[in-house]
């Protein structure tokens, strides 16, 4: 197994993530103690196990960069599990080796573990659902508007140039205009196939299939508007968008 620690995002506590760390170092140095108590050498014994333990875990030990996607390639050629995201992630919390981990150590009863599961799940579903709503009421309300807005501008100033220079083909005002009216429809498209998923999810769904359902539908659907909106922004001249950039958010705010 690889067990790789990182910090949890900023609305999580760490208790989580500590209660769990700190149930395995507890199980292994258990086992540390039945191996080395008692021995007739604690040294030897002690430098027999410390081989031992390296060479058979050796291949969770990574000093390159853990973000490339040259690791994810060589974790899976190492036979790493690799959970990418949280639905992914959240069942392997009841795994029954987990499950008994917990419970032998008294950290958590089978039920409690149980219930904290159906917690997780509930709380992703929820954050999923709001965000999207979210994302939702400000490409209607603000961002729509605003493209529209500024390709209105455009073509004011293209019919305005033509009028005063006949002979100036306006090639950059034409260019951004088709170019975010083109975007803005794709993006009114793509907004409302996100809130269809939002709407429709069945309600006969169990809470692992609307976790599922929340990631693979919902969550991706997100996704492919951020990317309209991320060539939006760069097309959308600052004046007219209502939002702080990546730019405002990295060096103004």
């Amino acid at each position: 197994n690889k067990f790789e620690f990182r910090m949890p995002g900023s609305s999580q506590s760490i208790a989580g993530p500590n209660t769990i760390l700190n149930t395995i170092m507890a199980e292994e140095l258990g086992r540390f103690a039945d191996r080395l108590t008692g021995a007739a050498d604690f040294q030897q014994a002690l430098n027999i196990l410390l081989r031992e333990v390296f060479q058979r875990h050796r291949r969770i030990i990574f000093g390159g960069n853990g973000y490339d996607s040259a690791w994810m390639a060589e974790a899976e050629r190492r036979g790493l599990v690799n959970l990418p995201n949280t639905a992914a992630a959240l069942p392997a919390y009841i795994l029954p080796k987990n499950v008994a981990l917990m419970t032998k150590h008294g950290v958590y009863t089978t039920s409690e573990m149980m219930a904290r599961h159906e917690i997780h799940m509930e709380k992703y579903c929820k954050l999923i659902s709001i965000e999207a709503a979210t994302l939702i009421d400000i490409v209607q309300h603000t961002l729509l508007s605003a493209a529209t807005t500024y390709t209105g501008h455009l073509c004011t100033a293209i019919v305005q140039k033509q009028a005063a220079l006949p002979g100036d083909p306006c090639r950059v005002e034409k260019a951004l205009a088709a170019s975010v009216s083109q975007l803005n429809a794709t993006l009114l498209d793509r907004t409302a196939e996100l809130k269809t998923a939002l709407d429709t999810m069945p309600a006969s769904y169990t809470a692992e299939q609307q976790l599922h359902y929340c990631h693979d539908e919902i969550f991706a659907r997100m996704q492919r508007v951020r990317e309209i909106i991320d060539h939006m922004e760069t097309l959308v001249a600052a004046d007219f968008w209502p939002v702080p950039t990546y730019y405002d958010l990295l060096f103004s705010v």
